[in-house]
């Protein structure tokens, strides 16, 4: 292999490497959204059990 070559494939890998760096960058951030959006739903869940329990509530005061 040439010495052209080899610089060739060096160059071919670092933009490799960089590439990757910036989806392991890209993974990281969407990893963050996930775990956000997994919070606000469970906070959702909680809110909407309350409305549950509340909805249940007043069709038996309704029905009493």
């Amino acid at each position: 292999m040439s010495e052209q070559n080899v610089i060739a494939n060096q160059k071919k890998i670092l933009k490799n490497q960089r590439t990757i760096l910036a989806n392991q960058n890209e993974i990281k951030k969407n990893q963050e959204t996930i775990k956000k959006n997994q919070a606000a739903i469970l906070k959702n869940q909680g809110s909407l059990q309350t409305i549950i329990k509340n909805q249940e509530q007043i069709l038996a005061a309704v029905t009493k």
